[in-house]
């Protein structure tokens, strides 16, 4: 019974050193709550998208980063020595190998990430918002 204790308590700690928004992110996000539409353009900009349902209005800011990885390339080097011998049956020469390797590389790769931040407005004033995505 201890061991699951422990499991869920490390558990626990590992999602709050992943607290999305930032403790200051979400100040500045819950500041905007009563506040009207103009302030929440004023403090983000115009915003990405906007939806409106009755007196329901959802102003949404939309946020994407791009990654890319780049595969390892570059030239080899590929040298080395023979075996040594003498003249006589069975006896071969020395020698010594050397030469260039070809080029590595291959396809790269991009991931973007995706973070949308929805404030919900009631008659033109901030009730609430909502922050989702793999980018947040």
């Amino acid at each position: 019974m201890m061991h699951k204790r422990f499991i869920l308590l490390l558990g626990a700690l590992a999602l709050t050193g992943c607290q999305v928004p930032s403790k200051k992110e979400r100040r500045q996000l819950d500041s905007m709550i009563g506040k009207q539409t103009t302030d929440v353009v004023r403090t983000f900009g115009v915003p990405t998208r906007q939806f409106v349902s009755g007196n329901h209005t959802f102003l949404a800011y939309i946020n994407q980063q791009t990654d890319y990885t780049m595969p390892m390339s570059g030239w080899g080097w590929d040298g080395g020595w023979g075996g040594w011998g003498g003249y006589g049956p069975g006896w071969g020469m020395g020698g010594w190998d050397g030469g260039w390797g070809g080029m590595g590389g291959g396809m790269g790769t991009a991931y973007t990430y995706t973070c949308q931040t929805t404030f919900e407005l009631v008659n033109g004033i901030v009730t609430a918002w909502t922050m989702r995505g793999d980018g947040c």
